[in-house]
């Protein structure tokens, strides 16, 4: 197998900003020891007319597949008929999981293979979406409500109370509910890998683990039907929230990140310098002789709420209740 690492890391960093009318964000993506960037996000302030869209999407084995959702995703959603009718969790759930299967189409294979030429000329063409695929954080901020779908292991964290408050859940092998599914699928985890392969159990592609005969699209090893956290946003306490793949939280957990950027916050810094300080914090000077941490690629979104949101103030949103929406609940069958 070629080998992943480069002799010298590529430290340039893509970094861009911008104000909405409730927040300014800034995002910031460095390719580092890797081979190759596979890292995608999106900012989508008017996704459609009281929301606003903020995703990462983290590829393995080729960009191909994290391009490809970054590109289809939004629409998918948008355009879903329960996200539409205000049912957002089951749009989002639908949604992920008819995507994934649009994978497999002659088209999408074309585009995937089209996608993978353009940005990896150099490596092997294998097999896109079958042997590559991407984990995925989608956050909708719609009206005052946070929507956070996830799969795989890229996070989303709300700045809440000066303190770390998860909006999303990492989707791993040896978590108890992921690894009895993936046994039933007549999978092994070992050393918290699919068949000593893959290290994360929900995901866009990788379609080699999703075969099995007879059995739906959410009994696989692997799935893209992801959990979503419904959470009220809260004016007074909410200050900033923060999206990153798992090249950021393998070096700083989501305390030490919320910390990094809250204290930058305060000293008035752009928000552009804090995210572009927080890859320089985990990029490391040489190649660490072992582990994965300062590695990987590496992106990080940070939305920074003004704080006068439309609507808040009707509602005492404090008292609203935390909704997490287990992807283990949704329909047993995806068309």
């Amino acid at each position: 197998m070629a080998n992943v690492y480069l002799k010298e890391a590529i430290r340039t960093m893509e970094t861009s900003s911008g104000t909405a009318a409730n927040y300014e964000y800034a995002s910031t993506s460095c390719q580092g020891w890797r081979n190759t960037q596979e890292d995608v996000h999106l900012i989508l302030p008017n996704f459609d007319s009281d929301t606003s869209l903020f995703a990462v999407f983290d590829g393995h084995n080729g960009i191909e597949v994290a391009a490809y959702v970054a590109k289809y995703l939004p629409e998918y959603i948008r355009q879903n008929r329960k996200y539409k009718r205000g049912r957002v969790s089951e749009g989002l759930k639908e949604a992920f999981c008819l995507l994934d299967g649009q994978l497999l189409l002659v088209d999408a294979v074309n585009e995937l293979r089209a996608i993978r030429r353009q940005a990896h000329p150099e490596l092997p063409e294998y097999k896109p979406g079958i042997t590559s695929g991407c984990t995925a954080v989608v956050c909708l901020l719609k009206k005052d409500t946070f929507y956070c779908a996830s799969i795989g292991d890229t996070r989303c964290v709300l700045c809440r109370n000066g303190k770390a408050f998860p909006l999303s859940i990492d989707n791993k092998p040896d978590d108890a509910n992921e690894c009895a599914r993936i046994m039933k699928a007549g999978g092994e985890v070992v050393h918290g890998r699919i068949n000593k392969l893959i290290n994360v159990s929900r995901a866009f592609g990788d379609h080699m683990f999703k075969m099995v005969p007879n059995m739906s699209t959410i009994e696989q090893m692997i799935i893209p039907l992801p959990d979503v956290i419904i959470e009220p946003y809260i004016e007074s306490t909410d200050s900033f929230m923060v999206l990153m793949c798992d090249g950021i939280w393998n070096s700083m957990d989501n305390s030490e990140v919320i910390d990094f950027v809250g204290s930058r916050i305060q000293k008035k810094m752009p928000l552009a310098k804090i995210t572009e300080e927080v890859i320089k914090n985990v990029l490391p000077k040489e190649m660490p002789p072992s582990g994965i941490k300062g590695k990987d690629n590496m992106t990080i979104c940070v939305i920074k709420f003004k704080g006068k949101r439309g609507g808040v103030g009707s509602t005492n949103m404090s008292a609203m209740p935390r909704t997490t929406v287990r992807g283990n609940n949704g329909p047993n069958k995806h068309h």
